[in-house]
């Protein structure tokens, strides 16, 4: 029903990462690591290049993990939690490399063995790892003010079921049943009413299945979840079109306890639970 508004100890101590076929940078540089390795333990090669390679295989994994999570082109709402976590401690390993670097390129000038001028580069990497943390952090807040906005959803929808008689939720939560059948067309005739009315695109938070639905057993599918609270000009609007149109909703009044916001409104009948394998 309802859901959403609007996602280490040092790794060269770490068992060596699995590398995924499809990334030749990684493949390239476990394959250094593996190089290196051989030629340390025969006494061919300096320990340090073999912590190097391995420093250049951690960047890589992380770099990776950014391009799948923060900068691919997957929604935030088909990120699983581990995604999410995984993001996060990508982002800040990196910002601790080039916090790292930082500090010692500064050492190298006041040392004399680096001109000023090479900072520069220096400082531009830090700052983009820095936005790179701020902007992997706004991402997972988001992810799970819209987990927790789903798992609302999924109990007043059971709550709205299976205890007819009891109202705990009935100020929080209002429901129309209506007799209409939601549709990617009626969708579409809505988002454009809205984008004429407003000057803007319905903020949809949901749109359809998503992985956090999924997570929590429910079949989302042929629902929408908007970012409105239903007791404001936009959130009013939004439920007089959908009772004119006879489209069921749920609209969710009340923010969820350690969430930023709750208020929505979801578009279509409860969603339904998967049905799992035996």
């Amino acid at each position: 029903m309802r859901a959403v508004v609007l996602v280490a100890a040092s790794l060269l101590a770490a068992p060596l990462p699995v590398v995924s076929a499809e990334s030749p940078a990684m493949r390239r540089a476990l394959e250094e690591v593996e190089r290196l390795r051989k030629l340390v333990d025969a006494g061919a090669a300096p320990r340090l290049k073999l912590e190097e390679a391995e420093r250049a295989l951690a960047a890589a994994r992380d770099e990776e993990v950014l391009e799948r999570t923060l900068y691919g082109a997957v929604g935030v709402e088909e990120l699983t939690e581990e995604q999410s976590a995984e993001m996060v401690a990508a982002a800040r390993r990196a910002l601790e490399r080039q916090t790292r670097r930082l500090e010692d390129s500064k050492r190298l000038v006041e040392e004399g063995a680096m001109p000023r001028t090479a900072l520069t580069a220096v400082l531009q990497d830090f700052d983009r790892a820095k936005k790179t943390v701020d902007m992997a952090e706004s991402r997972a807040r988001l992810f799970a003010e819209l987990m927790a906005m789903a798992r609302a959803e999924v109990e007043a929808e059971a709550a709205a079921h299976n205890q007819p008689g009891e109202a705990p939720e009935r100020e929080a939560v209002l429901r129309f049943g209506g007799s209409g059948v939601f549709t990617s067309s009626q969708f579409k005739k809505l988002a454009a009413a809205f984008q004429k009315q407003f000057g803007r695109a319905l903020p949809v938070s949901a749109n359809g299945d998503t992985a956090f639905h999924r997570s929590l057993g429910f079949d989302h599918r042929g629902r929408v979840d908007v970012a409105l609270h239903p007791d404001r000009e936009e959130g009013e609007w939004l439920l007089r079109f959908l009772e004119a149109e006879r489209i069921p909703y749920f609209a969710f009044r009340r923010s969820v306890p350690g969430s930023a916001t709750g208020a929505h409104i979801h578009i279509g009948p409860p969603s339904a639970r998967l049905r799992m394998a035996d």
